[in-house]
């Protein structure tokens, strides 16, 4: 209630859609026809309000309800923990290191940065969190990189579509479309198109099932594993499952795979957005970029490692002014947000992008200005708290919010150390977003990495 009232003060506009049943008699006709063959399947399943993108998202934690999420929740937040997370700094530098490799070249050659910024997150997250070597980052003249390129190129592929399809719009798979005008068609719609070839829901489905048995294994390699010291999160979830009856019944096969899924989504495809976000808005503003340097390098020599602690207090600029929180707001990682009301059949969608271009609380909203956040500024001062949530606020706030500052900071650190970056004249401008669960470049960021001197 307090945060409704807030908001409501705030006059944020909230879009409110009546979940009656609108639809035609022919609809009707159909829905009676297939909800008979469907019907233990469909409605054995727990919904959310809004249309579902598909089962293997429906299962995710963020959308886990009751005692699962809050049993989901408590196990897996201590892997957050500040000193838990202190002891992956030298792991994500390790990563960080191998993977800038492949920028080290005297020409000036365009580079697709934002799928160099997904390599890298997604090593990052899956040595971090799952103990994997997706080795996608190492450098191109690595014997393992050429003898898997092959897979590399299929698991990117595969992780790029699956997110960029989840969408909510006129653009997703028809079944998506139904679901926003007729919520309760869009599982037969689903359940049938997903068997005819060559539609999009069919190429999900197909993708999804490669994406899930590739996470499928990791889950099976790690359950063979009998002394599980490993402090990453799936080893803790596998642990707490054998050693806990509740956490068995909560963390089902279907929800582990589920719950790696998601932070496989939330460690990599947010992280690369958000990160190819900063590079791209500090490369055209060369004052900002100037700054950040002068920052940087002034923390001491180059090879001297940051760790947790100096990334916390050592880089006002990058994190507490900051040029990465104004760039969260610049583009918004998550467009939506999705929950409803204690009025039953209420649906409330609150669009944390467009709250982070209010002009009340954001004066030139539309221009990249990290002074903005500067605590001693007297815009930040009189915002109101909630005027940028890019990580959401509450319990249901993302758990994974230090992990992933934490390796945006470092990675900033180590790249504007060893290069200064410029648009690519041949980059589309202003740059073109995809709108799904997660913001996505349409065409990519492609940048020149200059070496410094």
């Amino acid at each position: 209630m307090e945060l409704g009232n807030e908001l409501m003060r705030m006059e944020v506009k909230l879009i409110r859609i009546p979940m009656g049943l609108v639809a035609t008699w022919v609809m009707l006709a159909l829905l009676a026809a297939v909800l008979g063959y469907f019907h233990a399947s469909y409605w054995g399943v727990w919904r959310i309000p809004g249309p579902v993108a598909m089962p293997f998202v429906g299962n995710l934690p963020l959308l886990a309800r009751d005692s699962r999420w809050s049993t989901m929740r408590n196990t897996i937040l201590s892997v957050y923990q500040p000193s838990h997370l202190a002891k992956l700094v030298p792991t994500m530098q390790e990563v960080i290191e191998s993977a800038t490799q492949n920028l080290l070249s005297d020409k000036e050659e365009d580079i697709i940065f934002s799928d160099f910024s997904l390599k890298l997150a997604t090593d990052m997250i899956g040595q971090a969190a799952f103990g994997v070597d997706f080795g996608l980052s190492k450098p191109f003249n690595d014997s393992a990189h050429q003898s898997n390129d092959n897979g590399v190129h299929d698991f990117i592929n595969q992780h790029i579509y699956s997110t960029t399809m989840l969408k909510m719009d006129l653009s997703g798979s028809f079944s998506i479309i139904i679901g926003l005008l007729v919520p309760i068609l869009q599982e037969p719609f689903r359940q049938i198109l997903k068997r005819i070839p060559g539609t999009v829901d069919w190429k999900v489905e197909k993708t999804n099932r490669t994406l899930s048995s590739r996470l499928d294994e990791i889950v099976a390699k790690k359950m063979e594993v009998k002394d599980r010291e490993s402090k990453d999160f799936l080893s803790l979830i596998l642990k707490a499952r054998e050693s806990e009856a509740v956490s068995r019944s909560v963390f089902t096969p279907d929800y582990i795979s589920a719950v790696t899924y998601e932070h496989l989504l939330a460690g990599s495809a947010t992280t690369s957005f958000t990160l190819s976000s900063v590079i791209y808005l500090v490369a055209g503003h060369p004052e900002v970029e100037k700054e950040l340097i002068e920052e940087i390098d002034g923390f001491g020599p180059r090879d001297q490692k940051p760790n947790a602690n100096d990334l916390q207090l050592k880089f006002p600029y990058l994190d507490q002014a900051s040029v990465v929180k104004e760039a969260m707001r610049f583009y918004t990682v998550s467009p939506l947000v999705a929950r409803e009301t204690s009025k039953e059949g209420t649906w409330v969608w609150l669009a944390l992008g467009v709250l982070a271009k209010d002009p009340k609380n954001f004066p030139e909203p539309d221009k990249f200005k990290p002074e903005r956040f500067d605590p001693n500024c007297e815009e930040e001062k009189q915002r109101h708290p909630y005027a940028n949530i890019p990580f959401g606020i509450g319990p249901r706030a993302c758990i994974g919010q230090k992990f992933s500052l934490q390796e945006i900071k470092l990675s900033l650190v180590h790249l504007y150390r060893k290069y200064v970056f410029r648009h690519s004249p041949d980059m589309e401008k202003p740059l073109k977003l995809e709108y799904g669960i997660v913001l996505n470049f349409k065409h990519g960021v492609k940048l020149r990495a200059i070496k410094r001197a």
